[in-house]
């Protein structure tokens, strides 16, 4: 792969410079996944100082979560959290993850922040009753449901139980693919991420060892060539955020080990 190429996949999430956004639609004409971080990597930080920590990856893109601001339009913090994002640059494609159930108007209100907040999908952990209205939900906003897998002992532990909660379910209800839960649950990363196909909408970029802890992405167990080699054949255009749990008060330098491993695995794939 050229280095433009190499460029290309890490535009999306470059520097806030004039060169970075140039690069960033030809990010968007190649049409290859958007690299980020989740923002639970920077949990001991607050909402600027997450900021700071994605800007010393060299990053724009952010997954965040509720552990920096409330999955709601309407809390009194929300305009300047969203003035913040849109003045520096920064790209949300989701938020998450979150819980859904059959409360139709609480699903309602995180749909609402989801359109305000300007992204294209809300990973989830929804229970059964949520389901129908989720139907009705995704398609009037036009929000993707990534269903998030959350390891051994969780409501969607394995594959199927994802594949088997969206059959016959509206296909923007699909999954937010967390590779490292995937790892301790005994699958295989790229073999989850073929078997989901188009109900793929998200990854989670996380590595562990089976049986063991967590690692640096692409120093444990987590095949990324095999899984970039899964994703460009997809033709997978979604976000890949990094989310590494270890060092919260430093996260940054083994951060910055796993984005060049994954680089360098898409280069190679």
């Amino acid at each position: 792969m050229s280095e433009m190429t190499r460029r290309d996949f890490i535009a999306a999430g470059a520097a806030i410079t004039g060169a970075a956004l140039a690069a960033g639609n030809i990010h968007a004409q190649y049409g290859e996944p958007m690299l980020g971080c989740q923002s639970y990597s920077f949990r001991n930080f607050d909402f600027q100082g997450s900021i700071e920590q994605l800007r010393k990856l060299d990053l724009s893109v952010m997954e965040f979560c509720a552990v920096h601001f409330p999955p709601n339009a309407n809390d009194p913090g929300f305009a300047a959290i969203k003035k913040a994002l849109d003045l520096g640059g920064i790209q949300v494609p989701a938020y998450g993850v979150e819980g859904f159930g059959g409360d139709a108007a609480a699903n309602r209100v995180k749909f609402e922040f989801g359109k305000a907040l300007g992204v294209q999908i809300l990973s989830a952990d929804p229970s059964p009753d949520a389901f129908d209205n989720l139907d009705a939900l995704v398609e009037e906003f036009g929000i993707k449901i990534g269903i998030h897998n959350h390891g051994p002992g969780a409501r969607y532990d394995g594959v199927k139980d994802t594949l088997d909660a969206v059959k016959n379910h509206n296909k923007m209800i699909g999954a937010c693919l967390d590779t490292g839960h995937c790892i301790r649950s005994n699958e295989k990363p790229h073999e989850v991420a073929e078997a989901l196909g188009e109900r793929l909408h998200a990854l989670h970029l996380k590595d562990w060892i089976h049986g063991g802890e967590e690692q640096i992405v692409g120093e444990g167990d987590l095949d990324l060539l095999a899984l970039a080699k899964v994703l460009k054949g997809m033709n997978f255009t979604g976000p890949v955020v990094l989310e590494y749990e270890n060092h919260p008060d430093n996260p940054v330098p083994d951060m910055a080990k796993g984005i060049a491993n994954a680089i360098a695995a898409w280069e190679a794939a």
